[in-house]
């Protein structure tokens, strides 16, 4: 990740004389805005340089569809330790960035963080390097066509010293949780302990509403995500393979146009809330099975018209493509948050398969990330 940074800021370096002054006092230190320091349409400009240079001519984007510049983020996770709430500081995993305020986070969680920053002066936060302390995290999430909010409070010790807290905000969210992450690994996530106002919150996509529960992942750009989706939901027919699929965000959305999506997802819980968000919508024509990606390619005949595949960070991986190469579904539908292992999955999947379209998503302004989406179809 250091080496694409690199590279993203020695491309940004050429586009010096079309700096302005960031709108966040924390841009220069906080590791969360790498372009801020940039207007917008330059950023884009920079992102389809940095895009191109990644997928070393793998593949060819013309352009970064663009997003909502600020307040798109319907999650945070602000780290407490040191006497400090915040996020970390660029390039160190061993320094907070103090902040008062994040502009990429919506508008109304960013007040709910403001009266949670004011009630936790002098609280007992978590030491992650010598593994001390009580509160590790405190996650914000709004659904972004609903407005509702929940807050959890990750906490290296079962029990609940949050009350304060959570009393102060009650009133103005929609979820409260408390969850346990007593482990080394410093995670937002963990065991739910207690769910002291309703364990959930609700998002909505093109009239699909999706429950969202506190360990549930969920893209964290809605905006980009209901335009992303709606080209998948364009590029599927027939009996869809949806792997990683998941709380079944991509499955049910696209449910309408295919005659059946199985949906293939690792985490339990995850297969879980899919299923529920299922029944929720009275979508009868999808189904969702727990297992792994590679498990379940090997052990099973891939009768599919279409695979769409939404793997994390480190791709799909030569085993996967292979099951994919041998089953010789027709089309694949490939979105990717890494244009890295895009183009190591891209050149092997080429073997057998014509990559026939691909294209760009700003799916986080003022970083340095960017959405692939991709089409390939067998020759």
């Amino acid at each position: 990740m250091k080496k694409q940074l690199k590279l993203l800021l020695s491309i940004a370096d050429r586009f010096n004389d079309k700096r302005i002054e960031p709108l966040c006092m924390y841009a220069g230190i906080c590791g969360g805005c790498a372009l801020q320091h940039f207007d917008y349409s330059t950023q884009l400009v920079i992102k389809k340089e940095y895009c191109n240079a990644l997928l070393n001519n793998v593949a060819f984007v013309d352009a970064v569809e663009p997003s909502i510049a600020l307040g798109y983020r319907n999650r945070m996770d602000y780290v407490t330790a040191f006497g400090k709430v915040g996020l970390r500081r660029r390039g160190s995993f061993k320094h907070v960035v103090d902040l008062h305020d994040c502009l990429l986070l919506q508008e109304k969680s960013r007040q709910v963080f403001a009266t949670i920053r004011e009630k936790l002066s002098g609280f007992e936060d978590y030491d992650y390097l010598v593994h001390k302390g009580y509160l590790r995290y405190v996650v914000l999430r709004q659904g972004y066509n609903t407005g509702q909010v929940m807050a959890n409070f990750v906490v290296a010790r079962e029990e609940n010293n949050c009350k304060e807290v959570i009393n102060a905000i009650y009133d103005t969210v929609d979820s409260i949780s408390m969850i346990l992450s007593d482990g080394l690994a410093d995670v937002s996530y963990g065991k739910v302990f207690d769910d002291i106002k309703q364990g959930y919150i609700e998002e909505s996509l093109d009239g699909i509403t999706y429950q969202i529960t506190p360990n549930s992942f969920f893209q964290a750009n809605t905006f980009m995500t209901q335009i992303m989706y709606r080209e998948i939901g364009n590029q599927v027919y027939g009996n869809v393979l949806d792997m990683y699929c998941g709380v079944g965000s991509i499955s049910l959305f696209v449910a309408a146009r295919a005659e059946s999506v199985t949906g293939v997802e690792a985490n339990h819980e995850a297969v879980t809330v899919a299923g529920h968000n299922a029944t929720l919508n009275g979508i009868n024509n999808v189904s969702f099975i727990h297992g792994d990606a590679l498990e379940y390619t090997s052990q099973h005949t891939l009768q599919y018209d279409v695979a769409i595949v939404d793997p994390p960070r480190t791709g799909l991986g030569p085993k996967v493509v292979d099951k994919l190469l041998q089953a010789g579904i027709p089309r694949i539908v490939y979105m990717s948050c890494n244009p890295v292992t895009f183009a190591q999955d891209a050149v092997m999947l080429c073997d057998r398969y014509a990559l026939t379209w691909c294209k760009a998503y700003d799916m986080f302004p003022q970083t340095p990330h960017v959405e692939l989406l991709a089409v390939f179809d067998r020759k």
